[in-house]
Formats: structure tokens, C-alpha cells, sequence
């Protein structure tokens, strides 16, 4: 038998476990990405989702954000403090960071296809700059919104609209703060697939199911091998309704500096 591949993200898919509708894959790297297993290609006339296939014959609608794991480092190095240190004052912050938010575009932007937009602090109070764990975590938050959003915009062409858990890889994953925002700010499951080259698994993963005979590749893959995960983060209600607001408020700030044009 002849097991014939496929894209980097589609193999990514088979590996992280991403298979099944009701599971989406988010990326914290320098930029963002997000992907999910959908009935059919997407048919976004606009272009800001990708109409990729995968490797089960359906198809695995996908955005890209600009602005992701920089936007944290750059009040890090802002503020010349390590990474822990920083996190630890992050996570004695409150959820929605006091009305603060932290409009991520520092390099410009794609999702939305705003080439123009640029970061900006917005909500800032006296004494909101002397706490660099507020900001850490706005930008954190601010981060995982434009994620957020990129998500809605695959819900409007073709992503299920049920989001039971969230794969969650990249440099950014390695952050409890991190993990447990997107857990948060998604009101869903968040696991870290343990494997962290899931192209190449994904790849092996197909090349098994092939040999195998199976005619269902990706049932034949999530009943014999679900990719192994760290332990599973659920969200925590309290905070996951402060994010609800603060991303309301973060929609809103980001359409009146940018969107009006």
C-alpha cells in the first residue's frame, strides 16, 4: 500500500489529534495559528480563511494571526524582567486586567486584514504602568482575543460551531497563564498534545492506517491512537465571564481605532 502524505498542517491534524469535529487546534508562536476538522472545504470569498483539505476527506479550515507569543515578550523585555518573574506577577493579576486592554497589532495585521492597525494600550488608569504583570497579562489576553476572533470568522464559513477542547501547541503553550487563558477565553478544554513534532506522527499516523486497510483514516487513528496529552486544563467560570466582557470590550476598542477606514 501506498500512503500518500499531505501538508504540514494536515499531517499536524492527525498527530495532535485533531480528527474529530468538536477539536481545534491553536498555536501560541510568533504569530498564531488556528485549525479544525470541518464537514467541507471553507468558502470564504474574502480570503481570511483558508480553504485547506485534510487528510480525511474533509476539510480543515485554518487563519493565521500576525501577532502572538512577540506581543508578551515585548512587555517582558520592556520591562527587562525574566520570564518567570513576569508570569508570576501576571497570574496575581486579575482576569480582564482591570478594563485594560491591549489591542495586539504591533506588526500590523491579517485577521482582520489590517495592514494599518498597530498595538495599542487602551483603558489605562494611573498606576496601571507600574504593574508589569497587568500588562503581561493584557497582552496575553490581548493575544488569545485576536485568536478568538479569527475563530468566529471560521465559524461563519464552515467550522462547527462546537468547541469541546482546544490542542494547544507552540512556544506560548509552555505557560500555565497562558493555557489556562485560553481555557478561559474559549470556555473550553485545553490539552497540550505531548508530542511535539505531530506533522511527522501524523504522517506515521496515516502511513499505519493505509497499511492497515482502514477505510476511515481518521476513526481508524482517534479509536487506535487519540494523541497522548499533559493533564487537561477545564475553564474556571468566574474568570472565563470576566474575558466574555473584556473581549467585548476588546472587539469594540479595536473596530473604533482601526476598522473605520
Amino acid at each position: 500500500p501506498v500512503s500518500a502524505g499531505g501538508g504540514d498542517n494536515a499531517m499536524s491534524a492527525l498527530g495532535c489529534g485533531c480528527t474529530t469535529v468538536g477539536r481545534v487546534a491553536v498555536s501560541l508562536g510568533t504569530s498564531g495559528t488556528v485549525f479544525g476538522k470541518a464537514p467541507a472545504a471553507a468558502r470564504d470569498p474574502s480570503g481570511t480563511v483558508c480553504s485547506l483539505l485534510d487528510s480525511t476527506g474533509g476539510g480543515l479550515p485554518l487563519v493565521c494571526t500576525l501577532n502572538c507569543a512577540s506581543v508578551p515578550e515585548e512587555v517582558r523585555a520592556g520591562y527587562g524582567l525574566g520570564r518567570d518573574e513576569i508570569s508570576s506577577l501576571a497570574a496575581a493579576e486579575p482576569a480582564g486586567c482591570d478594563g485594560v486592554s491591549f489591542v495586539p497589532f504591533l506588526a500590523g495585521e491579517r485577521t482582520p486584514n489590517w495592514p494599518h492597525a498597530s498595538g495599542a494600550l487602551v483603558g489605562l488608569r494611573a498606576g496601571h504602568l507600574a504593574r508589569p504583570g497587568l500588562l503581561y497579562r493584557a497582552a496575553l489576553e490581548g493575544a488569545t482575543f485576536a485568536l478568538r476572533a479569527a475563530i468566529g470568522v471560521m465559524q461563519r464559513h464552515g467550522l462547527p460551531d462546537r468547541i469541546d477542547e482546544v490542542r494547544l501547541v507552540g512556544g506560548g503553550a509552555r505557560s500555565p497563564l497562558w493555557r489556562q487563558t485560553v481555557a478561559n477565553a474559549f470556555g473550553a478544554r485545553v490539552a497540550c498534545p505531548l508530542e511535539p513534532e505531530s506533522a511527522a506522527l501524523g504522517a506515521a499516523l496515516q502511513a499505519a492506517a493505509v497499511d492497515a486497510g482502514a477505510a476511515d483514516l481518521g476513526a481508524w487513528i482517534a479509536e487506535r491512537h487519540d494523541a497522548p496529552t499533559s493533564a487537561a486544563i477545564e475553564p474556571n467560570a468566574e474568570d472565563a465571564a470576566r474575558l466574555d466582557r473584556a473581549f467585548a470590550l476588546y472587539l469594540e476598542r479595536a473596530e473604533a481605532l482601526f476598522g473605520q477606514r
